[in-house]
């Protein structure tokens, strides 16, 4: 796997080699090129780090949310499985099997819970005639799910932005390391003694993937 530089290193080697395209832009036509090329990609890079980070905190907000929604789901779930075990004075009524899954719902991922609350409220629905507190629990149960749906649909949207946006920050390094590579050949070739000695330091492009 090519390693590539840190985005912060990348950006601030950009603009360190535009600096140095710019004392010697004048020097040979391809200097100028190479200019122009470089501000393009310094522009892009820097967009591209943005709209990453950007997109990395809204991923990560809406993961808290829906840690939240996941939290009050669970705890509603709990509420009504036992209001239901002290109603009917067993764990062991064919109703309560009906929306258990034998404890499994303890390790749920969040699209499970969704579809262990689906199914209480579609037993309590049933129930209901029979539960003096069918009609408040069914109703939060709608809320919690409709939230919990939200915040799961959020997650993935923001994942999906996210993913895009790292890939797109990547490229753009990667542009740079090569065309870094390639422009230090030509100044260089074009400068001859004249060339900085640090173009020819390659460190910046060797360090470690982030």
């Amino acid at each position: 796997m090519t390693t590539l530089p840190s985005p912060h290193d990348a950006i601030a080697d950009s603009a360190k080699l535009i600096a140095i395209l710019e004392r010697h832009h004048n020097d040979a036509p391809e200097i100028e090129a190479l200019l122009d090329a470089h501000r393009a990609t310094h522009h892009q890079m820097t967009i591209s780090y943005h709209t990453s980070e950007e997109a990395i905190a809204a991923w990560r907000a809406a993961l808290a949310r829906r840690w939240t929604c996941e939290i009050a789901a669970r705890r509603l779930y709990k509420q009504t499985l036992r209001q239901l075990v002290q109603h009917y004075g067993t764990a062991e009524t064919p109703t309560i099997r009906l929306i258990s899954r034998g404890g499994a719902e303890a390790d749920s991922t969040p699209a499970e819970l969704l579809e262990d609350m689906r199914r209480l409220h579609a037993v309590l629905s049933l129930e209901a005639a029979t539960l003096p507190f069918a009609e408040q629990r069914l109703a939060e149960i709608v809320q919690s799910c409709e939230t919990l749906e939200r915040a799961i649909d959020e997650v993935a949207a923001c994942e999906r932005q996210r993913r895009t946006a790292v890939l797109d920050l990547r490229i753009a390094r990667e542009v740079y390391r090569r065309m870094r590579r390639e422009t230090c050949q030509t100044l260089m070739n074009q400068l001859g003694d004249r060339a900085p000695l640090d173009l020819t330091d390659e460190s910046l492009v060797e360090t470690t993937d982030q």
